[in-house]
């Protein structure tokens, strides 16, 4: 294949060499302009009279480049930044010339990137890889994973504390420094910081236990009512500046405020139904961070609940990841089993052959579904009751059984060798983005590891 040949010659050039991964992505985009393309939309939006970027600023592919660097180099926009100095596969790779580009420009223009595009870029690569014969997307695996957002352990204490400081903060900015006023909201909140830590620290001598849990409770209870006092004066305070006016603040923290307004009062009916009335807050009705909005509380068996997104993975017998989707709530495996079978059907035009999913998938109807999508071999590593696996033979199922074992792998190597843990990008949509560059980044490693096995066999052990 052309493609082969190509990076046989690249690898004939030892900086290439020493970056096999770099030098696969390099002729990708060397030879497939039209992937470039699926970002100029997004890239070059705002820009005017200019095709492929501005003098001043990168060019989409220079973009494009730029950020599978990092994904893949496991750096900081920072890092980014002194890599164009003093790293020569970074000038090479970037094509950078004499001309660099600080992080906060790279850093910018990342965040326009739409997120269903970087799908596009992935559905691309594999692409190549089908092509080149190391994919045949005949058996499937799909196991999910939970993302977490870059939030703290949330709390009625911790959200209350959050709001205040949040508040406080954007009501400074409408009041003169040294005034009454500032004076006043300076003192209110480290009188409600106090409370905060009063909070967490409680402690009672009782040796009784029971005794010292109902004085604890107490004591929690009269603290909580001070505390949600003091967000009910901060929540009128926010409701009369924005029903007066707020226009002296930027256009960003105007906003702010106004969600800020909206997200206290589900805070403070929460925080005060439990912590004072001693009712139970529906996980649906409660909100985890005031920063990170979209963030959803993950609870999958005993294990410990996390505060995040489910990510569904598929994955083939290359390891490439075929279908990745973010979810949002707390969507059971059952209800998550269709989807990516249907996408990869249709994206690669295919058929699935077989497939293997843990306990969690199982169902009668999920089995009913993959048999009217024609898979003849359905394997589900735990079923109960009337719900048997549909195999070719017993030998068919001991391999999907086994197949399915290494979406484990795969999905701890996407999270640990991209940083995927814990993601620190804002947004959901930002979240959905970072989720999808780790991807592109996990295909085109594992996708070098198939190329440089074709170009440099291991010899064959005596």
């Amino acid at each position: 294949m052309k493609l082969l040949e190509d990076l046989r010659l690249q690898f004939d050039q030892p900086l290439w060499a020493r970056f096999p991964e770099m030098a696969v992505y390099d002729t990708i985009l060397e030879k497939r302009i039209d992937i470039l393309k699926l970002f100029e939309q997004d890239l070059l939006e705002g820009l005017k009279n200019n095709d492929f970027g501005r003098k001043d600023k990168p060019s989409v592919e220079q973009l494009v480049r730029s950020i599978v660097y990092k994904e893949l180099r496991g750096i900081t926009y920072e890092e980014l930044e002194i890599h164009q100095f003093d790293s020569e596969i970074c000038k090479r790779f970037l094509k950078l010339g004499k001309k660099a580009y600080s992080d906060s420009m790279y850093q910018a223009y990342t965040a326009k990137v739409k997120p269903e595009n970087i799908k596009l870029m992935v559905v691309e690569i594999n692409k190549i890889a089908i092509e080149m014969g190391y994919e045949d997307v005949e058996d499937i695996r799909t196991d999910s994973t939970v993302v977490q957002t870059n939030v703290h352990h949330p709390t009625n204490n911790s959200l209350v504390h959050d709001c205040i400081k949040t508040a406080t903060s954007l009501l400074m900015k409408m009041t003169i420094k040294h005034s009454p006023d500032y004076n006043r909201l300076v003192d209110r909140y480290k009188e409600a910081k106090s409370i905060y830590y009063d909070l967490n620290n409680i402690k009672i001598d009782e040796k009784d236990k029971e005794e010292r849990k109902k004085k604890r409770a107490e004591l929690m209870k009269s603290l909580f009512e001070e505390y949600l006092n003091f967000l009910k004066k901060i929540s009128d305070e926010i409701k009369q500046a924005i029903s007066t006016d707020i226009s002296g603040l930027q256009n960003s923290d105007q906003q702010k405020i106004k969600d800020l307004d909206k997200q206290i009062e589900i805070i403070y009916k929460n925080a005060w139904r439990f912590q004072i009335e001693g009712k139970k807050v529906e996980n649906k009705d409660k909100i985890f961070s005031i920063y990170e909005q979209h963030t959803d509380i993950i609870v999958k068996g005993l294990r410990e609940c996390l505060f995040g997104h489910k990510v569904n993975i598929s994955s083939g017998k290359s390891n490439l990841i075929l279908d990745c989707d973010v979810e949002q709530g707390n969507p059971s495996d059952v209800n998550l089993f269709l989807k990516p079978l249907v996408n990869i059907k249709d994206t690669y035009q295919r058929q699935i052959n077989s497939i293997a999913h843990d306990g969690g998938y199982a169902s009668l109807d999920n089995q009913a579904s993959a048999q009217k999508l024609e898979i003849k071999n359905i394997v589900f590593t735990k079923v109960v009751g009337s719900l048997q696996n549909i195999v070719e033979s017993p030998a068919k199922e001991k391999f999907l059984h086994s197949f399915r074992a290494g979406a484990e792998a795969i999905i701890s190597n996407l999270k640990r060798g991209f940083d995927l843990v814990r993601v620190n990008w804002k947004g959901f949509e930002m979240f959905r983005a970072k989720v999808f560059w780790g991807v592109v980044g996990y295909n085109i490693r594992i996708l070098t590891g198939h190329i440089l096995e074709s170009l440099f066999p291991k010899p064959a052990k005596v």
